[in-house]
This record gives C-alpha cells, sequence and structure tokens, in this order.
C-alpha cells in the first residue's frame, strides 16, 4: 500500500521568513536496492543549509542510516525548516543528527521546523533526533507528520530542553509551540499538542514543569505494540525527584497499536538515556532487528 499526504504542509505555508533568515528544505527518498536487500537513498535533494551527506551502513547492509545535517548549528528567529522522509516497501532506516538543535533568540521573529514521514508496507523506521535546546526569548514552532500502514512500523521520539542547563539560563518571555500527528493508512489517529508560553519576563517556564525544564514523548508503533511490551516498558521506567516517565498504550486498530512514554527531567541526558534504553531493549520486538548503540551517540 502507498500513502501519501493529502494536505499542504500546515507550518510552513502559513509562516512566510524575511529574506535575511534561512529557509532551507531537504527531501530524502528511500527504496531497496534492485540488485540486493540494501535499502538505499535513491533520491534526495536539498535547498538551503540541510543535507546528508552520505547513507551508513553500521549494522548490515539491509539498514540505511542517515545523519541529517544542519552546518548553522541552530536555528534563529525568522528561519524556517522542511524536511520530507519517504521510504517504500520493505525499506529499513534510521534517522538521527549530530548534536542537539539550538534554537536561539526570537528577535521579534518566529522560527519553525516542519518534517513529514511517509512509510509504505514492511517499511521500518528509528526516528531518533538530539534534543532541541531552545534558548531564552525564542519563539519556536515545531511540526511533525507522521503517516504509517498496517503493515510498517515505526520508533521516534521528540525531547525538548527549556533553556541552557550549562548556564542555568530560565526560559521566559518566549514561546513555545509543537504539534505531533500520526496517521494510519492515511486516518488521524494521535494527535500531541504543546502550547508553552512564559507567563510574564520574570516566571520561568521550569515552575510550569514542576520546576523541570526537559519534556519529551517517545512513541513505538506497529503490530507488534501490544500489552506485554507495554508491561515490559512500564516496569522499568523511573519515577525520582530528577526523571519521572509513564507508558500508554493506544490500540489504532484491531492489529495495530502505538506504545507512548512521556517524561519530564532536570537535564536532558538521563531523559535521553531513558528513552535510549526503550529502543535498545524493545527495537527487536517491534521490528525484529537487533538493537545496537548508535556508534554517533558516542562521541
Amino acid at each position: 500500500m502507498k500513502i501519501i499526504f493529502n494536505e499542504p504542509n500546515q507550518l510552513t505555508s502559513s509562516l512566510e521568513g524575511p529574506k535575511k533568515s534561512w529557509q532551507a528544505s531537504l527531501f530524502l527518498d528511500f527504496e531497496k536496492s534492485s540488485v540486493n536487500s540494501k535499502t538505499i537513498l535513491r533520491n534526495k535533494s536539498h535547498y538551503g543549509p540541510l543535507l546528508v551527506q552520505k547513507t551508513l551502513y553500521p549494522e548490515n547492509n539491509d539498514v540505511c542510516h542517515a545523519v541529517i545535517l544542519h552546518p548553522p548549528a541552530g536555528i534563529a528567529g525568522g528561519d524556517h525548516l522542511n524536511i520530507q522522509i519517504q521510504q517504500a516497501k520493505d525499506t529499513q532506516v534510521v534517522i538521527t543528527n549530530p548534536g542537539a538543535t539550538k534554537w536561539y533568540k526570537a528577535n521579534g521573529l518566529t522560527s519553525s521546523q516542519s518534517i513529514t514521514i511517509a512509510l509504505e508496507d514492511g517499511a521500518y523506521l528509528d526516528f531518533l533526533p538530539q534534543e532541541n535546546i531552545f534558548f531564552d526569548d525564542t519563539n519556536a514552532r515545531t511540526y511533525l507528520k507522521m503517516n504509517l500502514t498496517n503493515a510498517s512500523s515505526m520508533i521516534g521520539w521528540d525531547i525538548s530542553q527549556f533553556g541552557r542547563g550549562v548556564s542555568g539560563e530560565a526560559w521566559k518571555s518566549s514561546n513555545y509551540h509543537s504539534e505531533i500527528q500520526f496517521y494510519l493508512n492515511n486516518r488521524l489517529m494521535w494527535v500531541e499538542n504543546n502550547q508553552i508560553t512564559s507567563p510574564d519576563s520574570d516566571t520561568p517556564v521550569q515552575c510550569l514543569l514542576d520546576q523541570k525544564r526537559v519534556m519529551g514523548v517517545m512513541w513505538l508503533s506497529s503490530q507488534n505494540a501490544n500489552q506485554e511490551v507495554l508491561d515490559a516498558i512500564s516496569v522499568a521506567l523511573p519515577w525520582t525527584d530528577q526523571l519521572r516517565c509513564g507508558a500508554t498504550k493506544i490500540e489504532l486498530s484491531s492489529e495495530y497499536g502505538i506504545i507512548l512514554i512521556r517524561g519530564i527531567s532536570d537535564e536532558v541526558e538521563s531523559l535521553k538515556n531513558c528513552f535510549i534504553d526503550i529502543w535498545l531493549s524493545h527495537r527487536f520486538s517491534i521490528s525484529g532487528i537487533d538493537a545496537k548503540e548508535l556508534r554517533l551517540w558516542k562521541t
């Protein structure tokens, strides 16, 4: 089954930045090689400072790893990034980036990142980006839309840190809006919508997150995302003063489910390591592919 997005991109179509800002886009199209079982990046195109230099195969010839590079190393006020990822039947892909995405001071302008992902039957994706770090005085919008079929599967996460943790920066006079949409067979099944605004210049956003500066959500979607996997994840989740996580499951159809893990934390590494541990422990259950820690995470 081939899936498509019938709607225009809601975020980038409505936000036009000034000419002095970055307007970047990246399109990645993965297919199975006609010669062997290798997943290859058949087509790619980019505009502005977004690219994939070379695909890698650190696991085996079946799983294709693509590292998205953003040379400016940050998103300033007025920047708008648009990423589209398509996977053909039976492809296996890992998408990540080399470091945290930093969102700089808005200077009165809105910045945004829009990502759309489409998986055909039998396709599997690990969408494992590093965290977003939103500096003080940002005005940021993120938008992620995924469209899968009953025969495809995915593990992914989205992690946000408000203010620079090392410097102890408070996140105030700022605005953050994120939306995650999950479609199954072109039907909207799950929406995660967050609108966080610091109430005033004297009240940091940490007060809105029980004094935490980091929040994240992880999802595991597959025909194999069942109660047994949920129970195994739930029993190992931390609940401490520093890191709190909880899990739930949504039955999207009689044969397909999605497991959601949400967490808040004092610092980003503990939440990210929690998500990585879940990925390492349950990737095989979801996809049938053994998990191997990414070398990029160790650099």
